[in-house]
């Protein structure tokens, strides 16, 4: 299903995702954000495709102690698959061919895009539940915390994500366009938040940019 696409993209989180937090970019940097938001914008066409199915009957019992935490007290999950398209990695690597810069840049402003397209859908999805007196955590993609990647085959075979939004899984269990996500999120009819996960079992903690300046990625969202 087609997803609006914002009027611009949020540059702050980009630049956090450069590893830039609260930097304010010079003359010539604000120039190659410009004009690399300008091309991702151009081609980017989010998709998204959704599914409410019953905790129990999705969830392995290996899907790990972060996101059994992060779905306590919830009787289904809504799993979600998110994708920027395949346009947006095409011009991703023909920066990285031909500007290195501009290459970083988009890169992040396409995360960033992509973050904004999840965030707008969440609460869409929410403002619909709670008419139903259903609520939702936040979002938890498989690879945080102890969660495994695995996982992604298992929630975009739910949701039918190719044929849904166009979105497979590799042989590694990552998600193609790069610029694709996953998530699940809590379904409960009593107010719910969920728990982030943990730097302890976390993947990237021995290479965390965030741990390395005394914060968490969870602080930053």
């Amino acid at each position: 299903m087609l997803r609006p696409k914002p009027a611009a993209i949020d540059r702050a989180a980009a630049l956090r995702y450069m590893g830039a937090a609260g930097w304010q970019p010079d003359a010539p940097t604000g120039r190659l954000l410009a004009e690399a938001e300008r091309q991702v914008l151009e081609a980017a066409v989010p998709r998204a495709v959704w599914r409410t199915l019953p905790r129990e009957a999705f969830l392995p019992p290996d899907a790990g102690r972060d996101l059994e935490r992060h779905l306590a007290g919830c009787g289904q999950v809504l799993a979600l698959t998110a994708t920027l398209g395949g346009e947006v990695d095409r011009l991703l690597r023909r920066f990285e061919l031909t500007d290195i810069a501009l290459a970083a840049a988009a890169d992040a402003l396409a995360s960033s895009l992509l973050e904004q397209v999840c965030d707008a859908l969440e609460e869409e999805l929410r403002a619909e539940l709670c008419k139903k007196g259903l609520y939702l955590t936040g979002r938890f993609a498989p690879g945080y915390g102890d969660c495994p990647l695995e996982l992604n085959d298992a929630l975009c075979l739910a949701v039918d994500s190719i044929r849904g939004c166009g979105v497979a899984v590799t042989a590694q269990h990552l998600l193609a366009p790069r610029k694709s996500t996953t998530a699940l999120l809590g379904v409960a009819d009593h107010p719910v938040t969920g728990a982030p996960a943990g730097c302890a079992t976390c993947h990237l903690r021995e290479n965390c940019s965030f741990r390395q300046k005394g914060i968490t990625c969870f602080s930053q969202t």
